[in-house]
């Protein structure tokens, strides 16, 4: 094996690591923190570190400015502290370049109507399990990490009855990361300013081709 495979693998072991060690449960505000990151930057929302903080006031997980965010993820049945693990294990063992090497599997399309439907199915059981007087006071957003797929086509715009029923959730506002777009799918009149403004938009503000995450 070249010096360049052996790098090539040290470089994916190290990867591996330290990803199983981000989807653990003391990672979470962290992962909460990089899914805002990763949001207002899709949005085109200049921020600097420290205006994304860990909120202690449960149910916020993050505060940014005047938003209130809940932050859920759909993953479908992916478990992937798991995955990781496995993938990890899988380098470690790896002799070639080749052992590493993962089958083709062509990203799924899924609609922006789609997307908002199991958006709307997820947020639900949150909706349950607080009161509507704390509910209307919360920025939802949702994280769609899903694997091998993507979202398309960007029109047309979500089924009235299922923004009806994010709103009768009581939701303050709604919104979707599907790198690398950010959507706000509803917005009330008291949602903080800058997501009112995007509300109905399918924005892709961000100029790179990765880093939607990173500080």
């Amino acid at each position: 094996m070249s010096s360049n495979d052996e790098a090539y693998l040290a470089s994916l072991r190290t990867h591996a690591a330290e990803t199983r060690t981000l989807f653990s449960n003391p990672m979470k505000p962290k992962r909460e923190r990089m899914v805002v990151r990763a949001y207002l930057r899709c949005l085109g929302i200049p921020f600097t570190e420290d205006e994304i903080a860990s909120s202690n006031d449960e149910p916020v997980d993050v505060l940014f400015g005047d938003a209130r965010f809940q932050i859920r993820d759909i993953v479908g049945d992916r478990l992937r502290a798991k995955e990781w693990v496995e993938r990890e294990l899988r380098y470690q063992a790896a002799r070639t370049v080749s052992d590493v090497k993962d089958p083709y599997i062509p990203s799924a399309a899924i609609s922006l109507d789609q997307v908002t439907k199991m958006v709307a199915n997820a947020l639900a059981g949150k909706a349950r399990h607080y009161a509507p007087a704390s509910i209307t006071t919360l920025d939802a957003l949702v994280y769609l990490d899903l694997a091998n797929s993507h979202l398309w086509p960007l029109e047309p715009t979500p089924a009235a009855a299922v923004i009806d029923e994010l709103t009768r959730q009581c939701w303050r506002s709604v919104s979707l990361l599907a790198v690398p777009y950010g959507v706000v799918l509803m917005a009330s009149t008291n949602a903080p300013e800058f997501l009112k403004t995007k509300a109905g938009l399918i924005l892709n503000a961000w100029p790179g081709p990765d880093g939607w995450f990173e500080p």
